[in-house]
């Protein structure tokens, strides 16, 4: 049974993997009967660019592979952003697992900040308790000092969300962002040619192919 490593990866076998299985997740996130999108292949792309790589020295496979582009170690913050935000299901056993990927990744705790097996400290405004039944509380500050409460089921459940408090990608520009209407009339022209031509080649066979892939729903076939 194949399962998605968890990082740190201990060879560059288990990047690789780690490597197909996130290229391979974000295939499927869409309809099946969709063809394959723009920014599906694009982002595709980067992950590739972002590949792991033996480390020097090293034996076949021996040690933790790191980045073909970052040089640290892999997956790098690149990577590990996209696969935590997107959802790719690493089988994190505990939030003090995920501390390893993170500090790989350049994602310390603040100053004081840290995890244990029974208490998380890890970025300004929230921090989270263990409770009965193995659960966790985790204290939110929110408007105007008041603290909000959210409760997770377990361990692996706290560790999830600890990495994507860590690693989440929030709102890129211009989601949510004010508008420069010149730079949007500069790229938009261009953008619309890039389109009409993504129209033509989404309909090649190498992509076409994947267009039964993905969740069963509204796609049109």
């Amino acid at each position: 049974m194949v399962r998605v490593p968890v990082p740190p990866l201990g060879d560059y076998e288990s990047g690789r993997l780690f490597q197909r299985l996130l290229l391979l997740f974000l295939r499927d996130l869409k309809e099946a009967g969709q063809a394959v999108g723009r920014h599906q292949y694009l982002l595709g792309a980067v992950v590739q660019l972002h590949e792991p790589a033996r480390v020097e020295g090293g034996g076949a496979g021996a040690g933790q592979p790191c980045c073909a582009c970052c040089r640290t170690p892999y997956p790098c913050r690149t990577v590990l952003g996209v696969a935590v935000s997107a959802g790719l299901p690493v089988p994190w056993g505990s939030p003090a697992a995920v501390v390893p990927a993170l500090r790989d990744a350049g994602l310390e705790p603040r100053s004081g900040g840290g995890v244990t097996a029974e208490q998380v400290r890890w970025a300004p405004g929230w921090g989270a308790q263990r409770v009965a039944q193995g659960g966790w509380e985790i204290g939110i500050v929110v408007d105007r000092g008041e603290v909000e409460t959210v409760v997770v089921a377990d361990d692996a459940a706290m560790a999830r969300y600890l990495a994507s408090a860590a690693v989440g990608l929030g709102s890129p520009y211009p989601y949510g962002w004010v508008e420069d209407a010149a730079e949007v009339a500069e790229v938009r022209s261009a953008a619309h040619g890039q389109v009409a031509q993504w129209r033509e080649r989404v309909r090649l066979p190498y992509l076409d192919v994947h267009r039964g892939c993905g969740a069963e729903g509204g796609g049109t076939r």
